[in-house]
């Protein structure tokens, strides 16, 4: 089975990036079997999906199915195939915003342009021969047409839990105090990094005693679990998610997470001890945060992943599923797309 992959552009040592769960999955799909080629979205920032359209085409030519991540790689993946005049079928990954929207401030309120991209996805969907989403939030954005509830994978080797003593010592940070990872950038009002602050202050008066609050970002792929495993606890507030991979992440690490609703991530924390699902009240993230430290236990987070088959290896073996779904419904008739194996 030939799979090109359309995306946004993949992390480099230059450009970490925010896909690096996506390129750990796709990593996952050629390991088991699949010949992926991938097109990723580099180049100027206004112009690069259009500067890609040619290679897009070329690559149609030489594969049995196509998928795109996120929404405007779809469209890509739609253009292709009618400019290159070969019908291969498409899977469909939407990521989040693409369904959602983009928040462009700390209330909620969308960015126009979302929710007419999103609008937009939502009308094409049915134009895919298969849909993946993140979380089933994003499932009911898309109905009637059906899809299918697929969170990206957690690379088990990467994320594992480590002594808080040896992270910190790796980071050259002290041993002293306690701090709480907040995951992404706190200028993205997506992230909701104002209720966060006001969470750790109300917290520090409870507790008694000074939090810090570490943002995870602009850091490179391989120090992500370093920084789950130094902090004392993992903050989720954001407006908007599909699946939030960090929180899959760090409870590979057996890390302890407080997590507003959004996305899965309540879902994902259910039945994990030392976790704390809260709403989007100051105080009573605050009220988490200091029960959670106080009782400065891991997770059992790793177990609870392996049990819902959300290692690299299982979700790539779900995805691998829908490729053989899509293949059945048309496309090239090469003996891939007739017995729809990996090779």
């Amino acid at each position: 089975m030939r799979v090109l992959m359309i995306c946004p552009e993949l992390p480099s040592e230059q450009n970490p990036g925010s896909m690096a769960p996506g390129a750990r999955q796709i990593d996952s799909i050629r390991d088991a079997g699949v010949a992926v080629q991938i097109v990723d979205m580099r180049g100027i920032p206004k112009f690069k999906y259009l500067q890609v359209i040619p290679k897009v085409c070329r690559a149609i030519r030489q594969v049995d199915l196509v998928h795109a991540h996120f929404g405007y790689c779809g469209w890509l993946a739609l253009l292709g195939r009618r400019l290159s005049m070969r019908h291969v079928p498409i899977v469909m990954s939407y990521m989040g915003d693409d369904l959602l929207g983009t928040p462009r401030d700390e209330q909620g309120s969308l960015e126009k342009s979302s929710v007419w991209a999103a609008k937009m996805n939502i009308r094409l969907a049915k134009r895919y021969e298969e849909i993946i989403v993140k979380s089933q939030e994003m499932a009911e954005r898309l109905r009637p047409v059906g899809c299918h509830v697929i969170p990206n994978g957690v690379d088990l080797n990467i994320f594992q839990p480590n002594s808080r003593a040896e992270a910190r010592q790796r980071l050259g940070w002290s041993q002293q105090g306690e701090k709480v990872l907040f995951p992404g950038d706190p200028k993205n009002p997506r992230k909701g990094f104002q209720l966060a602050q006001a969470a750790v202050s109300l917290a520090e008066a409870e507790w008694g005693r000074s939090l810090e609050l570490v943002p995870l970002w602009g850091i490179k792929p391989d120090l992500v679990p370093v920084y789950m495993n130094a902090c004392n606890t993992m903050l989720m507030t954001s407006l908007i998610e599909g699946s939030p991979n960090v929180v899959k992440e760090a409870l590979a690490c057996d890390a302890n997470v407080v997590a507003v609703p959004v996305g899965d991530a309540h879902q994902m924390l259910a039945g994990v001890s030392n976790c704390e699902r809260v709403s989007r009240e100051p105080e009573e993230v605050a009220a988490a945060l200091c029960a959670v430290l106080r009782k400065n236990q891991p997770s059992d987070g790793r177990k609870v992943l392996e049990q819902r088959r959300l290692s690299l290896d299982g979700v790539a073996q779900q995805v691998i599923e829908v490729y053989r779904r899509a293949l059945t419904k048309g496309g090239p008739k090469s003996q891939a797309s007739r017995d729809a194996r990996p090779e």
